[in-house]
């Protein structure tokens, strides 16, 4: 540490990397000593946009350092696997992007790892949009509270039209287009928060027992991507079975011919809840139950959670430092993280 800071290094400069940036620069507790990108004239650039004093096209530079405290890897996810390993030997913490990796073997080699050194605190990013905001931790309360009784099934669709990153978002990024660089299309880029946020709900006690993929869909319109290569899926749905019964209903779409809210429903013997997940959506949560043991009347209560402090990447590089200071409990190691891919990974071999 430095005057009582933690000293960071970023691996990558896109824009994922400036979100960490401005996170960890707001907790007033770190200092981003050096960044990496393999653009010597654009590292240049992001330097002087955030002030960062050191820059290389060689991320083992950062590793050299032995002020480095921790590391962000915000690289494409085909290369977190030997970064990852880098990071591990040089003795630095790791705050993860998400997916971790791109391979099963990857990951669990990455666990096996993390496993032989426990003196490393490593998080996995997949927190951002579920377990570190202000309407998980509500619909938490209301499930622990028992009012909507036992849960049975957790229906999950969000289906947008043209809202493809590398193509409608992002544009510059290619690699999302790349099943090679990015491990697959909507369900690695979005599966692990749903998997972070309804899994988390019930305690990350479920298993899953046995699945069944609907449907797995690309090429459903004809515009021009911009590149040669394009073989993520665009569209898929799946059904999962739980070891404690649950079914779990889940469709994500980037892009469909058709729309549909990114909305949440969770179904108990006692009541129900339903929201949208995300920070920038609807900040109400409503709660269905019948008063009096199921007995009286149907009740529908509008719960409105404060969502005016809460930037998600914020939240997540606040939480990163003070599990660092020992503040806090982390919320996605590495371990959980492979829970959810695995579950991903299931889901694509049924696809092949």
């Amino acid at each position: 540490m430095n005057d009582n800071k933690l000293i960071f290094g970023i691996i990558g400069a896109g824009m994922i990397a400036e979100k960490h940036i401005v996170g960890l620069q707001k907790t007033n507790q770190a200092e981003i000593k050096w960044v990496a990108r393999s653009n010597a004239s654009k590292l240049n650039e992001f330097q002087k946009q955030f002030n960062i004093p050191n820059g290389t096209t060689n991320y083992l530079e950062i590793l050299n350092d032995p002020q480095v405290n921790a590391v962000v890897i915000t690289s494409p996810p085909a290369m977190h696997y030997e970064m990852f390993k880098a990071c591990i030997k040089a003795g630095k913490h790791i705050l993860l992007e998400k997916p971790a990796a791109i391979k099963r073997e990857h990951i669990e080699e990455m666990v096996k790892l993390a496993e032989v050194h426990p003196e490393l605190i490593i998080s996995d990013c997949s927190a951002r949009h579920a377990r570190l905001t202000p309407k998980f931790r509500k619909v938490k309360e209301i499930i622990d509270s028992g009012v909507l009784g036992d849960i049975y099934y957790v229906h999950h669709n969000a289906v947008a039209r043209q809202s493809r990153p590398g193509i409608e978002y992002h544009p510059t990024a290619k690699w999302f287009l790349n099943k090679e660089i990015a491990g697959g299309g909507v369900l690695f880029d979005w599966g692990v928060y749903d998997l972070s946020f309804h899994l988390g709900l019930l305690n990350d006690i479920p298993q899953v027992e046995n699945m069944d993929l609907l449907f797995m869909k690309n090429g459903l319109d004809k515009k021009d991507p911009g590149t040669d290569v394009f073989d993520v899926e665009e569209h898929f749905a799946a059904q999962l079975h739980l070891s404690t019964g649950v079914k779990y209903y889940w469709e994500r779409a980037m892009n469909a011919n058709m729309e549909a809210e990114n909305e949440t429903r969770i179904y108990g013997t006692k009541g129900g809840v339903k929201l949208q997940l995300c920070t920038w959506e609807r900040s109400t949560i409503e709660l269905f139950d019948v008063s009096n043991e199921g007995k009286g009347i149907a009740r529908k209560e509008v719960i409105e959670v404060d969502m005016s402090q809460q930037e998600d990447n914020d939240a997540l590089s606040a939480h990163f430092v003070n599990v660092l200071l020992g503040k806090e409990k982390i919320a996605m190691p590495l371990s959980l993280a492979y829970k959810h891919l695995d579950i991903i990974y299931r889901l694509y071999d049924l696809n092949q």
